[in-house]
């Protein structure tokens, strides 16, 4: 005599719970994130070095090496650099101002962050920085998901003169879902 299945009565995410744990342990689920991501550990001089568009730059995370997971890309910002205002579509990004002093504008709000400051600028929302200090500034950039570093090669990999051509630039933008915005006033 067959029994019919109990209900479950707690939340459907225990329900399931319970029902993963009662499998054998050959068709539970797999740790997809465990099999594709290793512990990664970047010396202080290690990651790949580029100069995109006359800032010196280092992706010290691929997103190839977190299965698209996270990338992080270290800027070392000159006196009065910075992106002009751009839109990520595909991407969040999170900085963390390592040495020097910056002017923010993120979403409409314009602030002045630190070393030690954390900026949020999630995708779909407009941003921009300027490095305001007289030597190099320095900011880690923590990309999620991957895949924008590859904007990064990409300018990188032309030559000065080349990079000096914006339409192109542009261009390259599109494919990455990045929108440049004209600059405040024009």
């Amino acid at each position: 005599m067959s029994r019919a299945p109990r209900r479950c009565t707690v939340s459907s995410a225990q329900c399931q719970a319970a029902r993963i744990v009662a499998l054998p342990s050959e068709a539970r689920p797999r740790n997809i994130t465990a099999e594709i991501m290793k512990p990664i550990q970047i010396s202080s001089d290690g990651g790949k070095k580029l100069n995109v568009l006359g800032i010196p730059m280092v992706i010290r995370i691929h997103g190839r090496d977190t299965g698209g997971i996270v990338s992080a890309v270290e800027s070392h910002d000159v006196p009065g650099g910075g992106p002009p205002p751009h839109i990520h579509r595909r991407e969040d990004e999170t900085f963390q101002i390592l040495e020097g002093e910056y002017e923010w504008t993120v979403g409409g709000e314009k602030f002045t962050a630190q070393k030690g400051a954390t900026i949020f600028a999630p995708r779909g929302i407009a941003h921009t920085y300027r490095y305001l200090g007289k030597s190099p500034g320095r900011l880690m950039c923590v990309i999620t998901p991957s895949g924008f570093e590859g904007f990064f090669e990409e300018v990188g990999a032309m030559s000065p003169q080349q990079q000096q051509d914006i339409p192109q630039v542009i261009e390259m933008a599109k494919k990455y879902s990045l929108e440049f915005l004209p600059p405040p006033g024009a």
